[in-house]
C-alpha cells in the first residue's frame, strides 16, 4: 500500500540550546491527519523539567515520579541544555554497564554518567514541525526508533531553543492503543500497521 506519511528531517544538536519559557492542553484523541503540534508538548506552554548532571539516578527517578514525566533535561550552571535523561535510560542497561566498568555501586552513578549528551540528540525543526501532520511524526519516531523527539527552534540566527517535545507513549495513546515502553519494537510495529506502510 501507498504511504501517505513521510520521514521528517532531522538535525544535530550542536549547541548548548536553551528551553523555552512557558498553557496547552492535550487533545483526548487524534487522526493521522491533525495537525504535528497538536501532539506535541509545547515548552512556550508547559514547563520543561531540569535537573543537575551531578544529581543521583535515585534524585533523577524521585524528580520524574513527581513531576509526572519520563524524561528530563539535564542543564548546566547556566540553564543550557548539555543532555538528557529518560526513565528508561535509568532502568535500562546504562547504569549496570557503568558500575561495571567503573566498579562503583549504582548509588554513585550520577546523571552525567549516563545521560544522553547534546552532541547525540537529534531534533526536529519547528518550521517543517507547523506544517507537519501526525502520521508523519508517527513516521519520523519510527525512523528514529527512540521514545521522544525534540523539536529545535531559531528564535533568532544565533539563538537556539527547545520548542517541544514528541513522546511515542503520548503519541501511542492518543492514536488509540496501548503502549508497553518496554516493548518499542512492538509499538513501532503497531504505527506501521495504523499508518498503512511497510517496508
Amino acid at each position: 500500500m501507498p504511504c501517505n506519511y513521510q520521514e521528517l528531517e532531522i538535525k544535530t544538536l550542536q549547541v548548548a540550546a536553551t528551553l523555552c519559557d512557558p498553557s496547552q492542553t492535550i487533545k483526548g484523541k487524534v487522526e493521522l491527519e491533525d495537525p504535528a503540534i497538536d501532539i506535541m508538548t509545547d515548552l512556550s506552554e508547559i514547563l520543561a523539567i531540569t535537573i543537575s548532571p551531578s544529581r543521583t539516578l535515585s534524585e533523577a527517578t524521585d524528580r520524574m515520579l513527581k513531576m509526572k514525566v519520563k524524561l528530563l533535561f539535564v542543564t548546566d550552571s547556566k540553564d543550557r541544555i548539555i543532555g538528557l535523561i529518560t526513565y528508561s535510560d535509568i532502568q535500562g542497561e546504562r547504569p549496570i554497564q557503568f558500575q561495571q566498568t567503573n566498579g562503583v555501586p549504582r548509588s554513585e552513578v550520577c546523571v552525567l554518567d549516563i545521560m544522553t549528551g547534546i552532541e547525540s540528540i537529534e531534533a526536529l525543526d519547528w518550521n517543517i514541525v507547523k506544517t507537519a501532520r501526525v502520521g508523519d511524526i508517527a513516521m519520523t519516531m519510527k525512523k528514529l526508533n527512540r521514545q521522544h523527539a525534540l523539536v529545535l527552534e531559531h528564535p533568532t540566527e544565533d539563538t537556539y531553543q527547545i520548542r517541544g517535545i514528541f513522546s511515542i507513549s503520548l503519541l501511542s495513546k492518543l492514536l488509540g492503543f496501548h503502549m508497553d515502553t518496554t516493548e518499542v519494537a512492538k509499538t513501532f510495529a503497531e504505527f506501521e500497521r495504523v499508518l498503512g506502510c511497510s517496508n
